[in-house]
C-alpha cells in the first residue's frame, strides 16, 4: 500500500460536482484516508479566466502511480475535460502530486509534482491534511507553504456532505 496524493482544481461548468465525481472515480482505485476543504484561488497564468476551486486528496492504493494517473484522466475525461491549451480552463484537472516516498520522471508523469512547490493553491490544502509531510528532495509542506505566503488562496467550504473539517484522519 503506498500514499498518493492528488490535487483537484477546476473552474468551468460545475467543479464541485466534478470534484464528486473525480473523487468517485479514485475512490476504485483505493481509498480515500484524508482529503482538504475546497479553496478559491485566482488563476496563475494561461489566458482570462474564472477562479478556480482547489483541493488535495490523499488516496491509500495498491495501484503504481501511473495506473492513478490514467483513473484521474478518465475521471477529467467523464466531467468534459477539454485539452485545448496549457493553463486554459478546465472542469476537472486531477494532478499526481506523490506517490509514497517515489521520484518518477517520464514523459509520462513526474513525482513528486515539479511545479507543487511553487504552487500555494496545492501547497495550502496539502499542509491542511498533511502539514510534517516532506517531498522528496524538496522539502516539508509547511516550510514550502511560508515560501508562498504571497500568493492568495482562500479556504471556502468543506467537500459538500462531509459535515466539516478535513475528512478521515490526518496523516503525514
Amino acid at each position: 500500500m503506498r500514499e498518493v496524493y492528488l490535487s483537484f482544481g477546476g473552474n468551468l461548468g460545475n467543479p464541485l460536482a466534478c470534484f464528486a465525481e473525480g473523487l468517485s472515480f479514485m475512490q476504485r482505485a483505493g481509498q480515500i484516508i484524508s482529503r482538504s476543504g475546497i479553496y478559491r484561488t485566482a488563476p496563475q497564468g494561461g489566458p482570462p479566466q474564472p477562479d478556480y476551486y482547489n483541493a488535495v486528496v490523499c488516496l491509500e492504493t495498491v495501484w503504481d502511480c501511473q495506473e492513478v494517473l490514467k483513473q484521474a484522466q478518465a475521471a477529467e475525461q467523464a466531467c468534459g475535460r477539454e485539452r485545448l491549451e496549457r493553463f486554459g480552463p478546465r472542469t476537472l484537472d486531477i494532478d499526481v502530486l506523490l506517490c509514497g516516498g517515489l521520484v518518477l520522471d517520464s514523459p509520462v508523469l513526474q513525482v513528486p509534482h515539479p511545479r507543487m512547490a511553487q504552487r500555494r493553491f496545492v501547497l495550502a490544502p496539502l499542509a491542511e491534511i498533511a502539514p510534517g509531510l516532506t517531498i522528496p528532495g524538496v522539502g516539508e509542506v509547511s516550510g514550502l507553504l511560508a515560501q508562498v505566503a504571497g500568493q492568495e488562496v482562500v479556504r471556502v467550504m468543506d467537500w459538500p456532505g462531509s459535515g466539516g473539517g478535513a475528512h478521515g484522519p490526518s496523516r503525514g
